[in-house]
């Protein structure tokens, strides 16, 4: 998965599924970090649902 978003500034997607691995994988912090980032680029492409969820996710692994 890091290869994948290697380069992709933009690619809110896949910053949202590489914070689901992480979460699944235990490490919580790399998760946030990563949902944060496809928050940033969802709510810059406009997408309110990848932005909905990202804050959801946030919100939930920062308890």
């Amino acid at each position: 998965m890091e290869k994948a978003i290697e380069g992709k500034d933009d690619a809110y997607w896949y910053f949202r599924q590489y914070s689901l691995i992480l979460e699944g994988l235990n490490d919580v912090n790399g998760a946030i970090e990563a949902a944060k980032k496809s928050l940033t680029l969802a709510e810059k492409a406009g997408n309110p649902d990848y932005v909905r969820m990202n804050k959801a996710s946030i919100a939930a692994w920062s308890k």
